[in-house]
C-alpha cells in the first residue's frame, strides 16, 4: 500500500524480517570486532556494512554505524536533529528510525536529504554528493550550498585551492610564481636564507661578482668575489722580497697575460713580481736597459687595483714611482706596448725623501748648477707638467732689479722648469716645458732687487736624469744699437725676433710693444729727411727722438702704407736723431727694412703774393714736398706755400676753385711755423677749398695749398679777395636793441665766416649784432626761412660762442634763447646746414612771461607740493645733461628746502615725454640730478636729491627732443 508523500515499500513477512535482523546483527558484531573486508576509509569516515560513511552527517549511521535517524530528522555533527515521525534515533535494537529495508512502507530519507547509493545525504553540504549524487568535491574543497568551494583560508587558482600565503606557485595572488631561490612567506616572495635581494634578484653577497659584499658593488676586470670582497686572481708570480735597490732580469717571451694595463691601448704578455717595502718611503721602478718597448704597472696585491702605470718615460723604457708604507706589498707587472715582447731589466730603487729646495744659487751671475733627479722624489707638482716625476729645486735672490733668464740647456732628458715666488709653495711666476721645439726649458722673469724665487727642475711624464740649470741676467742691447752715419739714400735690414729681446723704449704714438731696433742718424745738411719701414714683414711703429734714445720725440707714425710706417722731419745740418723701428704689439717682430731719404727743402713761403686784392695765381704741387701738416683733411700731400699781407682790416676770402685735384687750404699766422688760423678741405660740396679770415691791416699770413691725401697733387688755382659786403664777423649788421623785430635776407654769396658748434656746416653765413635794452630772456629764430638753417649766438665776438641750434621743434629751422643783461651785445650768425644757403627770416624778441632762467617761478617751501602748467610757448634756455639733444622749451622754478633730508621730485601726471633737471646756483650752476624717464613711470621723470634746510634749488621741467605740453610737478618726502 502506498501513502501520500512516501515512497512505496514491499511488506516483508515476519520470518524475512527476522532473518534480516539476524544478518544485520552479525554484521554489527563483525564491525565491532574490527573485521573488515580489506576496505580502508579516510580518517573522518567509518566503515559500515562494507561502505565508508561520514558518521557526522549520514542519517543511517549518525554518530556510529547503523544509528538511523527517525523519519524527518537529519544527522548533524553525529547527532540526529529535527522533528521525527518515529521518535529519536537510537541503537539498532532501539526504537529508532526504520532502515530503508524495514518499516511499513514510509519515506526512506528525512526531508532535506536525498538518497544516494542507498544513503540519505544532504546535497548542500555532502562533499561526496555536492549538489547531486556522486558529485564528489576535490579533497581540498568543501561543499557549500551544493557547490564545491575552497576553504575560507584558501583561494581558487588554476582549478585548485591554494594557500596564497605560502604557495610558491601562487604567492600573494594567483600565478605569481616565486623564483627557485625564493620562498613564499606571508604572501611575498622572499630570498632564501643566505641570499639578499639586489634589484629584484636574490644574490649571494659573498660570491656575486656584480654584488660583492653589497648590492651593486661590482668587482672589476680580473677580480672575483670571495667572502664578500673583490680579490684578484693572480697566476704565477715571483716574490722578489724587500731588497732595494735591486735589479731583476727576465723575459716576457712566451709568458702569459693576467692584467690589461690602463696606460697601453694594446698590451702584451706579462711577468709579475711581488715586492714588499722594507721601510716606508718612495720607490722608483723602471725598465731602463730593456730590449723592447716596455710598459710597467704597479698593483695592490689584494684587489689588483692599479696604483701606477707607465708606457714611455723619455724613450721606450717605462718608469713609475710610488710611496709605500713599511711592509706594504705591490705586484710589479712588466709588459710591452702593442704586443711587444722581449728581454727586460727591472730596477727598483729607494728614492730620497721629498725636499724643496735642495740648494741655493749664488747671486754672482752667470751660474750653472748640475745634478741628477734620477733618485729624487716628487716634491713639487709643476703647473705645466705631470705629477709623479722627481725634481730638484733651488732658491735664487736677485742681486738687483732686472730681467733674469733660467734655462735647462745641457740636460739629458725632457725637462720642465718652473719659477715660483719666495718659497716652494709660492705663486707660480712662469712655467716652461719645451723651448724652440727642443726638450729643454727656459723661463724669463723681471725681478726686483732682493726678490727671492725658487727654480724647480722637473721632468715630463716621469723623465729623470742628469740636468743642468743655467741662470743669467738679461742685458739689453745698447741704444742706439746701430749707426747709419750721414749717408742717404740708404736701406738697412735686420731682424727684431731675437731671443729674449723685448721692448725697452715706449712709442709716443699707438702701439710700440714689440722689440725694437735702434739707429743713429746725423743729417749732413738742412733738409727734409724721410724714414720709413716699407718692405718690413710685420706691423711696425716708427718713432724718431732728438739726440738720444730718451730725447724728445720729433715724430711718430704707426701705419702710413698698410702696416708700415713713415716719418718725415726737417733736420738741421749736423743734427743727430735716434730712429726706433718698433713692433706694434709684443708679438710683432721679425725681418725689417729701414729706408732713409733726403728731400730738398724749398723756402717757406715759396712765393709772396703781396697785398693785391683781388688776385689769382696758378701753380702745381707735382714734384713738391710735404713739409706742412694741415689741421684738417689728411696728411702726406705735397704743398705750395704763399705769403699774403692784408692791405686793410677786413674780411678776406681765399679759395682753390678751378684746381684739378682734391685740395686742402690752410693758413698760418706770420710764418710757416706760426699758429693755425683756419683750414678747409671741401667747400660748397666740391673737392676744392675756401677760407674766410678776418685780418688786420698789415697782417701777414702763410697760405698753404695742399693735397687732401698723400696721392692728391696737381695743378691748382689760388684766388685772394677782400669781401666788402656786410654780415661778417668784422662787419656784422647792427640790429640795435629793438624787440620784437624781423629781418630778412639771403646767405647766398656770403663768405663762411664761422663754423657752428652744432650741426655740420661749410655753408655761407650772415652775421648780425644785437644789444639788450634790458635784462631778460631773448628769443632768436629763423622760422619762415627757405632752407635748412643753423643759428648760433656769440658773446661780443665770433671767438666766444654762447648757444647753437640746428633744428627746433622737429623742423629745419632754428630757435634759441639767451639770457642777457642790459647793454650786453651778442653776434647772431644765420648759417646753413651742410652747404645750404638761401633766403632767411630772422626774428628777435624778448620773452615777457615767467618760468625762464631769469624769471624762475618761486614755489616756496611747501611739502608735499604739486603744481601744474605748460611748457608750450616757453623758451629753450638750458640743455639738460641727461638729454643733450633736447631743444624743447622748459619752465623753470625755484624751491627752498624746509628741512634737511631727501626730496623726491617727479613729473608724474604730465601729458608729454618730460626731462627733469635740478641745479644749484641757477640754470648755469651745478647740476644736482637729471632724469629723462623714471623707472616704472613711462615717459615721466623722477629724481631724488638731498638738501639742507634753506637750500634753494632750480627745478627745470623740460621736454625730450623738442616736445612740449601740459606738465605736473610734484615734490615730496620719500
Amino acid at each position: 500500500m502506498s501513502q501520500p508523500g512516501l515512497r512505496s515499500r514491499f511488506e516483508l513477512s515476519p520470518t524475512a524480517l527476522w532473518l534480516t535482523a539476524a544478518a544485520l546483527l552479525v554484521s554489527l558484531v563483525s564491525c565491532a570486532q574490527g573485521e573488515v573486508s580489506g576496505t580502508s576509509c579516510d580518517e573522518d569516515q567509518l566503515l559500515c556494512a562494507s561502505a565508508c560513511v561520514d558518521a557526522q552527517t549520514d542519517p543511517d549511521h549518525c554518530g556510529d554505524c547503523d544509528i538511523v535517524c527517525a523519519s524527518g530528522q537529519r544527522c548533524e555533527a553525529g547527532e540526529c536533529v529535527g522533528d521525527g515521525g518515529g521518535g529519536g534515533g537510537g541503537a539498532p535494537d532501539g526504537g529508532g528510525m526504520e532502515s530503508p529495508a524495514s518499516g511499513t512502507g514510509g519515506e526512506l530519507c528525512a526531508p532535506g536529504l536525498e538518497e544516494c547509493g542507498g544513503d540519505c545525504v544532504d546535497l548542500d553540504i555532502d562533499a561526496h554528493h555536492c549538489g547531486s549524487c556522486s558529485n564528489e568535491c576535490p579533497e581540498e574543497q568543501l561543499c557549500e550550498d551544493g557547490e564545491c568551494a575552497c576553504a575560507p583560508d584558501l583561494a581558487a587558482c588554476d582549478g585548485g585551492c591554494v594557500d596564497l600565503a605560502s604557495d610558491p606557485l601562487h604567492c600573494g595572488s594567483c600565478e605569481v610564481r616565486c623564483a627557485d631561490n625564493q620562498t613564499c612567506t606571508d604572501g611575498a616572495c622572499l630570498c632564501n636564507e643566505g641570499l639578499t635581494d639586489c634589484g629584484g634578484r636574490c644574490v649571494d653577497l659573498t660570491r656575486s661578482p656584480a654584488h660583492c659584499g653589497a648590492c651593486d658593488a661590482a668587482c672589476g676586470p680580473g677580480l672575483v668575489c670571495q667572502e664578500g670582497a673583490c680579490l684578484c686572481v693572480v697566476g704565477d708570480y715571483e716574490d722578489i722580497g724587500a731588497t732595494a735597490p735591486q735589479v731583476v732580469t727576465g723575459t716576457t717571451l712566451g709568458a702569459d697575460t693576467y692584467f690589461g694595463l690602463a696606460c697601453v691601448a694594446a698590451g702584451s704578455t706579462e711577468m709579475v713580481y711581488r715586492f714588499t717595502a722594507e721601510k716606508a718611503g718612495s720607490y722608483r721602478f723602471d725598465t731602463a736597459g730593456s730590449s723592447y718597448d716596455t710598459a710597467l704597472g704597479l698593483l695592490t696585491t689584494d684587489i689588483c687595483d692599479e696604483l701606477a702605470c707607465n708606457d714611455d718615460r723619455g724613450g721606450a723604457e717605462a718608469s713609475a714611482s710610488l710611496r709605500l708604507d713599511e711592509g706594504q706589498a705591490v705586484f710589479v707587472v712588466v709588459s710591452g706596448y702593442n704586443g711587444a715582447q722581449g728581454d727586460f731589466v727591472l730596477s727598483i730603487d729607494p728614492l730620497a725623501p721629498p725636499e724643496c729646495p735642495v740648494g741655493t744659487i749664488e747671486p754672482t751671475l752667470p751660474q750653472t748648477i748640475t745634478g741628477d733627479t734620477h733618485l729624487r722624489s716628487d716634491a713639487v707638482a709643476p703647473s705645466c707638467g705631470s705629477i709623479d716625476t722627481p725634481d730638484s729645486s733651488y732658491t735664487f735672490t736677485a742681486p738687483r732689479a732686472g730681467r733674469y733668464i733660467f734655462d735647462t740647456y745641457g740636460s739629458s732628458y725632457d725637462t720642465i722648469l718652473e719659477l715660483r715666488s719666495g718659497t716652494c709653495s709660492g705663486s707660480v711666476i712662469s712655467c716652461s716645458d719645451d723651448v724652440a721645439a727642443g726638450e729643454q726649458s727656459r723661463v724669463i722673469a723681471n725681478l726686483t732687487a732682493g726678490q727671492t724665487v725658487v727654480a724647480i727642475v722637473d721632468g715630463v711624464d716621469g723623465a729623470a736624469g742628469p740636468f743642468t740649470l743655467n741662470v743669467t741676467e738679461y742685458v739689453p742691447p745698447p741704444c742706439p744699437e746701430f749707426t747709419l752715419g750721414s749717408t742717404f739714400p740708404q736701406t738697412v735690414t735686420g731682424n727684431t725676433a731675437v731671443m729674449d729681446r723685448v721692448s725697452v723704449i715706449s712709442a709716443p704714438c699707438a702701439g710700440g710693444g714689440g722689440p725694437e731696433a735702434t739707429y743713429a742718424f746725423t743729417a749732413p745738411a738742412y733738409a727734409l729727411y724721410t724714414f720709413d719701414s716699407f718692405g718690413t714683414s710685420f706691423d711696425t711703429v716708427l718713432h724718431v727722438h732728438d739726440g738720444t734714445c730718451s730725447g724728445p720725440s720729433l715724430g711718430c707714425n704707426d701705419d702710413t702704407s698698410g702696416l708700415q710706417s713713415q716719418v718725415k722731419l726737417l733736420l738741421d745740418e749736423g743734427q743727430t736723431v735716434i730712429v726706433v723701428l718698433d713692433g706694434y704689439s709684443s708679438s710683432a717682430s721679425g725681418a725689417y727694412t729701414l729706408n732713409v731719404r733726403q728731400t730738398f727743402v724749398p723756402p717757406c713761403p715759396a712765393i709772396e703774393l703781396g697785398s693785391t686784392v683781388p688776385q689769382t695765381v696758378t701753380g702745381t704741387t707735382e714734384g713738391a714736398v710735404d713739409l706742412m701738416t694741415p689741421s684738417c683733411g689728411s696728411s702726406g700731400g705735397a704743398e705750395a706755400t704763399y705769403s699774403f699781407t692784408a692791405p686793410a682790416a677786413g674780411t678776406y676770402v681765399f679759395d682753390t676753385f678751378g684746381s684739378t685735384f682734391n685740395t686742402t687750404l690752410s693758413a698760418r699766422d706770420g710764418q710757416c711755423a706760426g699758429a693755425a688760423l683756419g683750414c678747409n678741405t671741401d667747400a660748397g660740396g666740391t673737392t676744392q677749398s675756401r677760407l674766410t679770415l678776418e685780418l688786420d691791416e698789415g697782417q701777414t699770413i702763410i697760405l698753404i695749398v695742399d693735397g687732401s691725401s698723400a696721392s692728391a697733387s696737381g695743378e691748382f688755382t689760388l684766388t685772394a679777395q677782400k669781401f666788402d659786403g656786410g654780415g661778417t664777423c668784422s662787419s656784422a649788421i647792427d640790429l640795435g636793441s629793438v624787440f620784437p623785430q624781423v629781418v630778412t635776407g639771403t646767405t647766398a654769396e656770403q663768405p663762411e665766416s664761422v663754423t657752428p658748434t652744432c650741426g655740420s656746416s661749410t655753408a655761407p653765413d650772415m652775421l648780425y649784432s644785437y644789444t639788450a635794452a634790458e635784462n631778460g630772456t631773448y628769443i632768436f629764430d629763423t622760422f619762415g626761412s627757405s632752407f635748412d638753417t643753423v643759428l648760433q649766438v656769440f658773446d661780443g665776438s665770433c671767438s666766444t660762442p654762447l648757444r647753437c641750434n640746428d633744428d627746433a621743434g622737429g623742423g629745419r629751422q632754428s630757435r634759441l634763447t639767451v639770457d642777457m643783461v642790459a647793454g650786453q651785445t651778442v653776434l647772431i650768425a644765420v648759417d646753413g646746414r651742410g652747404t645750404s644757403s638761401g633766403e632767411y627770416v630772422l626774428q628777435v624778441d624778448r620773452f615777457a612771461g615767467l618760468g625762464t632762467c631769469s624769471t624762475a617761478i618761486e614755489l616756496g617751501s611747501e611739502l608735499p607740493l604739486t603744481t601744474t602748467g605748460s611748457t608750450a610757448g616757453q623758451p629753450n634756455s638750458v640743455t639738460p645733461n641727461c638729454a643733450t639733444s633736447s631743444t624743447a622749451p622748459e619752465t623753470v622754478f625755484t624751491y627752498t628746502a624746509p628741512a634737511d633730508g631727501s626730496y623726491v621730485i617727479s613729473t608724474i601726471g604730465s601729458t608729454f615725454d618730460t626731462v627733469l633737471h635740478v641745479h644749484t646756483g641757477g640754470c648755469g650752476g651745478t647740476t644736482l640730478s637729471c632724469n629723462d624717464d623714471g623707472v616704472g613711470i613711462g615717459t615721466s621723470s623722477r629724481l631724488t636729491v638731498t638738501l639742507t634746510a634753506g637750500q634753494v634749488i632750480t627745478v627745470v621741467v623740460d621736454g625730450y627732443n623738442g616736445v612740449s605740453g601740459n606738465f605736473t610737478l610734484n615734490i615730496a618726502a620719500p
